[in-house]
């Protein structure tokens, strides 16, 4: 084979392949890589836990739009949410609360296996009633003194409501107290509004179940 044929078939396949190149590049850049794929994943994974997050540390001191006056700790998920509605200036008169002392609350979901006790006393009541438990919390009202809590006498008491999952206007609906002791309260609804139940808590720690009856 002649240098000059040689030189020849060089050039030729040198500008095949130029022509071949470009082709190969735009059909890999219309296409996500693996990297593309996985970095979209691992977007949308991350944007998940992150509304399911928000949804689990949503806060349960609102009823019907209303927000609770009191701070505090509120772990409510089996009403629709627990607040105060006593506001903090008619309170801290009502108390006699000093310079330096915040209204503090903990309201927090209880059931027959975590509070066997206070359900013992709720279910006697409600088979007495009739009726069937919503749901059931211990709300402990106290003070922020100093920066530690200290709960309030049971001669002490606040406004508060609660908000009733699937509430029923052809049922009655009543809370059932259960204080320190033993003792038990059937407690009237004092708001006319479907779907909220108002009543007054007292302070100190004490149970309260939502009973539907009818």
């Amino acid at each position: 084979m002649s240098i000059k044929f040689a030189k020849r078939i060089l050039a030729i396949t040198l500008a095949a392949s130029m022509m071949v190149v470009p082709v190969v590049a735009g059909a890999t850049t219309d296409e996500p890589t693996s990297t593309q794929e996985e970095t979209t994943v691992v977007a949308a994974a991350s944007a998940g836990r992150q509304e399911a997050a928000a949804a689990v540390e949503a806060p349960t001191n609102t009823v019907a739009g209303v927000v609770s006056t009191f701070a505090g700790s509120y772990r409510v998920k089996r009403l629709n949410g627990f607040a105060i509605r006593t506001s903090l200036a008619d309170f801290r008169t009502l108390a006699g609360l000093k310079a330096g002392q915040t209204p503090w609350v903990r309201a927090y979901d209880i059931t027959a296996k975590t509070s066997p006790a206070a359900f013992a006393s709720i279910d006697a009541v409600v088979a007495q009633l009739g009726g069937k438990v919503v749901g059931a919390i211990n709300v402990d009202l106290g003070i922020l003194d100093g920066g530690k809590f200290a709960q309030l006498p049971n001669t002490v008491s606040a406004r508060a409501s609660v908000g009733i999952p699937g509430a029923n206007a052809n049922k009655r609906y009543v809370v059932v107290a259960v204080y320190p002791g033993g003792e038990t309260e059937v407690i009237e609804d004092l708001d006319t509004v479907l779907g909220t139940f108002s009543f007054n808590i007292r302070g100190g720690l004490a149970a309260y179940a939502l009973v539907e009856i009818g």
